[in-house]
């Protein structure tokens, strides 16, 4: 274990996040569509302190939209399997179509034994209030809501894009 580099506390948070929905069963996985909306609401509750998102366009249940993406923890995803701590799956729907599954592999486990109880907290306190696990769920119209214990639904607006204030000034090159 010691040949594996130390990560920064959120890339251990999103492994930490990967643990709780994957590893108390060999066969648990959770798909990139839930992983992307628990990521989400990860960034907008402030446990992820150097991820942002941002509209990409992406393949949800069978068409195109545009949902809030996290690109840094998409990053992280990578050097995770690069190290041996995350597992990826692809799995083809009956219509073609390839969707890709996570899970925490054994040296995963064993890597998290190392992980600090703080960087830990912030994940529970957001993902598993009064003990027991947020869950994804998708509404009729497909949009992703979070099942809360107490069983609200929440909305995150996972699928909308956010008008950004930005400001632009004309650049004109000049030939002569």
């Amino acid at each position: 274990m010691s040949s594996v580099e130390r990560f920064e506390p959120d890339a251990e948070r999103l492994l930490y996040l990967l643990s709780l929905y994957t590893s108390d069963d060999e066969d648990r996985w959770i798909k990139s569509y839930a992983l992307w909306v628990l990521v989400f609401h990860g960034i907008v509750s402030d446990v992820f302190e150097t991820y942002d998102y941002a509209p990409t366009v992406v393949m949800w249940h069978g068409a195109f939209r545009v949902a809030n993406i996290s690109m840094e923890a998409e990053r992280d995803i990578l050097r995770l399997r690069n190290a041996g701590l995350v597992e990826k799956l692809r799995l083809a729907t009956s219509k073609y179509r390839y969707i890709t599954a996570y899970r925490v592999s054994r040296n995963g486990i064993k890597y998290l034994e190392r992980v600090p109880e703080s960087v830990k907290e912030p994940i529970d306190r957001v993902f598993r209030p009064g003990g027991r696990l947020v869950e994804v769920v998708i509404g009729k119209d497909y949009r992703p809501l979070l099942k809360m214990p107490d069983g609200r639904l929440v909305d995150l607006g996972f699928l909308v894009a956010e008008d950004v204030a930005y400001k632009s000034e004309a650049y004109y090159l000049r030939l002569e």
